[in-house]
């Protein structure tokens, strides 16, 4: 029973039409690591590009980012 965690960038960005490179620019975020939360390839997340994340769309931690068991 392994567990992941899931981002949810995808969809907030889909909601107010923003590519990778403008999200990128708006809040000083590399667009490989934007790539990676939105598309779920990454590993770890620094504490600090999470509360911009969070920050810019206006949403919790919880909002933002879930655990669900892995799907293998």
């Amino acid at each position: 029973m392994n567990k992941i965690m899931v981002c949810k960038l995808k969809s907030f960005m889909e909601q107010k039409n923003l590519n990778l490179s403008q999200l990128s620019r708006e809040i000083d975020i590399s667009i490989s690591s934007i790539r990676g939360y939105a598309n779920n390839t990454f590993n770890r997340i620094d504490c600090e590009n999470a509360v911009k994340l969070c920050t810019f769309f206006g949403v919790t931690m919880g909002e933002m980012f879930m655990i669900e068991e892995a799907k293998h």
